[in-house]
Formats: C-alpha cells, structure tokens, sequence
C-alpha cells in the first residue's frame, strides 16, 4: 500500500519562518531586559558578540530551518486512517487509525489566520492530548477534512455490532 502524501499550503512557510523570527526576538528581548537591569556579565561575554551570535541563529531558524521543516511536512488521509510525517532532523511518521478517532477539531491562531492556514487535531480515547495535529492546512479545506472524518466516524459500525453477527 502507497499513501499519497500531500504537501502543507505554501503560506505555512512562511508562517514557520515568522514564527521562528517572533521566538527569536523574545530571546533577544530576555537579552536585553539582562543587560539593561544589570543581571547580563557584560565583562564575561561581550553584548556585540551575543548579538552577532543572535543574528546568526536568526539567520538559520527563521531561513533555512523553517524551510527544511516545511519540505519534510506532509499530511495523507488512507482508508485505514491519518497520517503525518514530519522532520527536519529527526523523521517522524505518525497515524492515527480511523476507527481510533473520537473528536476532530478545527484549530487557528491569529498568527496562522494571517497566514491563510489552520491547523486539525485529532483525539483518540484515552490520550491527555491530541493524538495527531495536521498544520499548514487551508481553512476551507481543513474544515471539509473535519467534516469528512466526523461523517466516516459516524457511519462506521460498532464493534460491538460486529462481533455480535
């Protein structure tokens, strides 16, 4: 069996990469906040080298690892379930069977409804989380995918009524 893996809008991107940059500049405000009230060893470490060391790491998340991230995300949706795979060190596969499911949600933050793209999370019985969170998704899309699960979900027989028959 082959899955079709789908790849995340483009715009998710561009939203990893805006991300990363916002997650940078609370570091380099946690940087400066430091030196300002007196806590930063400014005789150890000097702040120009901190901030050529920030630049740097800016640099390489918010350009090339938010764009690897992006070329290694895929979502796929089989007869047998939901799949995800993600990675952009480390490979990760993860599915979710649909049978399995029990609450599908739609999910948006204002950085992401900026961006045009939403999130799906999957729960399963028994998980303290979601079990499975498909991003970069179109809104549209995401919410026809929602719709489609909860209907498969619905019509698919108890096990119960099966093991009786």
């Amino acid at each position: 069996m082959s899955i079709a893996w789908v790849a995340p809008e483009p715009s998710y991107r561009s939203y990893l990469q805006v991300r990363s940059l916002l997650s940078m500049l609370i570091l380099a405000g946690m940087v400066a906040g430091a030196f300002f009230t007196g806590i930063y060893p400014a005789d150890v470490f000097p702040l120009w080298w901190a901030g050529a060391i920030w630049a740097v790491l800016t640099l390489f998340f918010s350009v090339f690892f938010a764009s690897r991230r992006f070329l290694f995300t895929a979502y796929a949706r089989s007869p047998e379930g939901m799949h995800l795979k993600r990675g952009a060190l480390f490979r990760k596969i993860r599915a979710v069977p649909l049978n399995r499911i029990q609450h599908v949600e739609f999910k948006q933050s204002f950085l992401e409804r900026l961006f045009g793209i939403a999130r799906l999370a999957m729960y399963t019985a028994g998980s303290g989380g979601a079990d499975l969170t498909i991003p970069g998704l179109a809104p549209e899309y995401a919410l026809q995918l929602k719709t489609e699960l909860l209907t498969t979900i619905a019509n698919e027989p108890e096990q119960e009524e099966s093991n009786n028959e």
